[in-house]
């Protein structure tokens, strides 16, 4: 199987390589690698969004890797937070609060708030996340359940923390379905709240590897990135299913 994923991604870019446009080249190639018609029907019919809430582009990795959140090429759309390092809890619950209102007030587009848009000018960067934004309104009205998911193993919220995002999300979603997940170094004391998932992990990002290690595309990787996103994406599932 191994040889066949490798022939199959060689032959792809043998037949795109004439494709000028990079990014329009890495949509194609990912599509005709990544796209099943199993997975398409089954995305379909899901019946809950994953919402990454940061604080990097961790939750977005490692749910779409164990397939719960769809990828591009089935129409998943790109979230505020799924690309943009939000370390402070409190500051992306109350810009969720205010709609967004502060979002690009004092903004500095660096490398290490923004590490996949720091490149654009700032025209082209209010743009670009102005539809991300947009794209939330829209998901944060859908009926369906929506599973927020945040993931910091350096600091540690605290329940008043914890509970003050639930409180937001509540008022947002008016009665509609919503729960909380947390990937955390430690537990979070005195979070009774069934709604609120809480998964520990002494993780530790040390390298690059981790993205390719949890989309492990031919299934030969098995490091200690790989045996994460194994293990806490079967939590995740079960409690998400």
């Amino acid at each position: 199987m191994y040889y066949l994923f490798k022939l199959k991604k060689l032959i792809i870019k043998i037949l795109i390589f004439w494709i000028c446009s990079k990014k329009l080249r890495k949509n194609v190639r990912n599509f005709l690698f990544y796209f099943s018609v199993i997975d398409y029907f089954s995305f379909k019919k899901q019946n809950f969004h994953i919402v990454s809430l940061g604080s990097n582009c961790l939750p977005r990795v490692l749910t779409t890797a164990v397939k719960l959140k769809p990828r591009k090429i089935y129409g998943e759309k790109t979230l505020p937070f799924d690309l943009k390092y939000s370390l402070d809890l409190n500051q992306t619950a109350n810009l969720i609060k205010n709609d967004f209102a502060n979002f690009f007030d004092n903004l500095k587009i660096t490398k290490e708030t923004y590490p996949h848009d720091f490149h654009l000018k700032r025209e082209q960067f209010e743009k670009r996340y102005q539809k991300r934004i947009e794209n939330f309104f829209e998901i944060i009205n859908s009926p369906k359940n929506i599973f927020f998911i945040y993931s910091n193993f350096d600091q540690t919220p605290n329940k008043n923390t914890v509970n003050n995002l639930y409180k937001i999300l509540k008022q947002k979603r008016k009665g509609k379905p919503f729960k909380i997940i947390l990937l955390t170094a430690k537990p979070i004391k005195n979070i009774n709240n069934p709604n609120i998932k809480i998964i520990t992990e002494n993780f530790k990002i040390k390298d690059g590897t981790w993205v390719e290690s949890f989309i492990n595309d031919y299934g030969t990787i098995n490091n200690e990135y790989s045996k994460f996103c194994r293990k806490v994406g079967r939590q995740l599932t079960d409690f998400i299913s």
